[in-house]
């Protein structure tokens, strides 16, 4: 029997943000502060069981909430009360694709939503669903055939940062890259950089941060060297291009970011690898 929730409690619910299709079935809750929504990000679903076989995760990108649901007693309930509770009040429009790990999918009007829940401790029980989307598309614009400084309060004109960005600070720095010279030496080298900060009043998840600026940068001609995604995402990357030798190293630190660049053709145009 599904939690019959009043008109009132159902618009908080919906302006909570919460995904379409899903209601709190009876005997649970929202916890308050839980619920987070992000723009693009993966999850991996599995589907199967004991009678198909070895199971299968799926990966869906899209859209992503994430939240927690309580005993709406006040007090805790075992992990199996918990889940059969959610089962049983999951609105019918969801299809179990793994009921025993409380896996299912929506399809309504081409939109295809993913869920995963996963009982924990103290009565609650986690919940992602994901809304198979696409990231968004970030353009690049092309350096020029000419060196580019810009000023502290710019911003680097091939490589801007995330949208809705604020400038925080700019600095310079120095920091080894591995150069060929035109007479065709290789030497580590020290070169200066720019660095830029930004505020991010809306951060991506660490996984959008990566998917759209190495799509962007590849369709641009940069060449992606390096890339990291954990506390720090990080983007390494180089563009050899038009004459040019640009560095670059782009990172995502919760709600801020960074980008740092070094001319690397600017600074070692000349004949040969300095002396060792």
């Amino acid at each position: 029997m599904k939690h019959v929730i009043p008109a009132l409690m159902y618009s908080v619910l919906q302006a909570q943000g919460l995904p379409p299709g899903l209601e709190v079935p009876a005997g649970l809750d929202l916890k308050k502060g839980s619920l987070q929504v992000v723009a693009f990000d993966r999850e991996f679903f599995e589907v199967g069981g004991p009678k198909e076989g070895t199971p299968v995760k799926i990966p869906i990108e899209g859209r992503a909430w994430r939240f927690i649901l309580r005993s709406g007693e006040g007090r805790p309930v075992g992990a199996l009360t918990l889940a059969e509770r959610f089962r049983s009040g999951l609105d019918p429009s969801w299809t179990w694709e793994w009921k025993e790990r409380l896996v299912a999918k929506r399809t309504v009007d081409g939109r295809e939503l993913w869920l995963r829940g996963q009982p924990g401790g103290s009565g609650e029980i986690r919940l992602v669903v994901v809304e198979r989307g696409q990231p968004r598309v970030m353009d690049l614009p092309e350096p020029s055939l000419l060196p580019e400084l810009p000023k502290g309060t710019e911003d680097f004109p091939y490589l801007p940062p995330w949208p809705g960005a604020k400038l925080s600070g700019s600095a310079v720095s120095r920091s080894p890259v591995d150069a060929k010279f035109p007479d065709g030496a290789e030497q580590i080298v020290l070169l200066n950089w720019i660095d830029k900060e930004y505020a991010l009043p809306q951060p991506p998840s660490a996984y959008e941060f990566m998917v759209v600026y190495r799509s962007a940068l590849v369709r641009a001609g940069w060449e992606i060297e390096g890339a990291l995604q954990g506390g720090t995402t990080q983007i390494q990357a180089a563009y050899r291009r038009r004459g040019r030798d640009l560095r670059a190293t782009l990172r995502l630190m919760g709600d801020a970011m960074g980008i740092s660049v070094a001319d690397a053709g600017a600074q070692l145009r000349g004949g040969s690898a300095p002396p060792k």
